[in-house]
């Protein structure tokens, strides 16, 4: 495992930092396994060739009702 692997106790502080203070150790755990499989899908992407471009843009519009 690398040297900066997540562990349970580290799941927990970061979970608490966030306000999620009553998750069970079940919850915990299924987080924990969450977040190696999300760091493990991380380190395999081809980033080095990614520009601003290629982000997702996320468009929100407001239907305008007459105000003026």
């Amino acid at each position: 495992m690398p040297k900066d692997a997540l562990d349970l106790e580290q799941v927990r502080r970061m979970a608490t930092d966030i306000g999620l203070m009553r998750l069970s150790d079940a919850h915990l755990e299924a987080l924990l396994r969450a977040a190696r499989a999300a760091q493990a899908r991380r380190g395999q992407l081809e980033t080095a060739r990614l520009t601003y471009a290629d982000e997702p843009a996320h468009v929100f519009s407001l239907a305008d009702h007459g105000a003026s």
